[in-house]
């Protein structure tokens, strides 16, 4: 039977959620106990399932599925309108484990000769190389320092609602000493942490740090993405700290994107609300959004925001309250080990380690959702 305990309190840490789960075989799982992870996900947001190293891809696929049954059968970055040419900065195309329908490998490294009938592969992800304004140095690798990749819910966003839940299996971990993740953003700021781990910010804890004119604005406003968004964003890059949009760099035309359709390009509410709880969540995706649709109240007139620079500086601003080492959880897991989030609630990121820790990867899965978002407010 599957029992739930929530994460021990960490002194001097504000990040209040995330449990871990035991007593469940996830090929074998019971009406039951399904709907007691069910609930824990959308209660405690994070859960890590322990000990499910014999877990079969395609038993995780569906797992995610009946979470989700009305959803397509695909990955959430395997819809049609995810090619080559319009990934961007997501990366090299997915590898889907043969016969799982929607289950792939992310990590680092050599994946070995025939990994699940995957054949040779090397996974490649983005790391914060890729992606920041002022990537560490060789050097700085070398001593141990570290950073957020990309905080981010998972979705293509473009064509497709984003995804309700994640789930991560760690089939294997590099091995090497704790490493220091650094802001290098003139704070000072670092956290130690543990190689080939994930981290985690709690949307609805960013809700709460709102002022009370912040939350009518957010309450009763929608955000736009650009289409093809992962090509749109360009040559622009992220903070260092891993959240939210540097200065400089360039969006790309929407004239020069691949072709893309209007009625594929979503307005979704800044606050999304947890179907479980209530609970209502800040959840905005820094790098992809084009327009803001801001009002105070639903009988306002609304302001349509186009200018990069003025959404850039509004959201990194309410941003910096949450992106501090004491609201940022890590939470330890092992090979074996699944981890799944409420990916309308939380925000992640993977943590760069050394290519000499050896190898990671993990067996990943989220579908796009059936629905849109729910709101205080409707926007479709």
């Amino acid at each position: 039977m599957a029992t739930v305990t929530p994460l021990p309190s960490v002194a001097g840490s504000n990040a209040k959620f995330g449990a871990t789960i035991t007593g469940v075989d996830l090929n074998h799982l019971s009406d039951a106990d399904f709907e007691t992870i069910r609930n824990a996900i959308y209660v405690h947001k994070v859960v890590v399932v322990k000990g499910q190293h014999d877990l079969v891809p395609a038993k995780q696929f569906d797992f995610v599925h009946r979470l989700d049954p009305a959803a397509d059968r695909v990955h959430g970055f395997d819809t049609e309108d995810v090619t080559d040419e319009t990934s961007g900065v997501l990366g090299p195309r997915f590898n889907v484990i043969p016969g799982s329908t929607g289950v792939t490998v992310v990590g680092q490294g050599y994946q070995g000769d025939d990994h699940y009938g995957l054949k040779g592969i090397t996974a490649k992800s983005t790391t914060h190389f890729d992606a920041h304004a002022e990537p560490l140095s060789p050097e700085d690798v070398a001593a141990g320092a570290t950073r957020f990749g990309a905080f981010h819910f998972d979705g293509v966003i473009y064509g497709a609602y984003p995804s309700r839940v994640t789930t991560l299996r760690c089939v294997r971990a590099p091995k090497g000493p704790d490493l220091t993740v650094r802001w290098d953003d003139g704070s000072g700021l670092t956290m130690k942490v543990k190689p080939g781990l994930t981290a985690f910010i709690d949307s609805a804890q960013v809700y709460s740090m709102l002022t009370d004119e912040e939350r009518k604005i957010a309450d009763h406003s929608r955000w736009e993405p650009a289409p093809q968004p992962y090509v749109w964003t360009g040559t622009r890059k992220i903070r260092n700290n891993g959240l939210g949009m540097a200065s400089g760099g360039e969006t790309v035309l929407l004239e020069k994107l691949p072709a893309w359709t209007p009625e594929k390009v979503y307005q979704f509410p800044m606050v999304w609300v947890n179907p479980v709880t209530g609970v209502r969540s800040f959840q905005v995706l820094p790098d992809v959004v084009r327009k803001f649709y801001l009002r105070k109240g639903a009988d306002e007139e609304e302001e349509v925001v186009e200018e990069g620079e003025r959404i850039r500086v509004f959201l990194n601003n309410i941003i910096d309250r949450i992106i501090k080492p004491e609201n940022i959880l890590v939470p330890m897991y092992e090979e074996g080990d699944v981890v799944m989030f409420n990916n309308w609630e939380v925000m992640h990121s993977s943590i760069d380690f050394p290519l000499t820790y050896g190898a990671r990867t993990m067996h990943q899965c989220h579908i796009p959702s059936s629905t849109f978002p729910a709101g205080p407010m409707s926007v479709q």
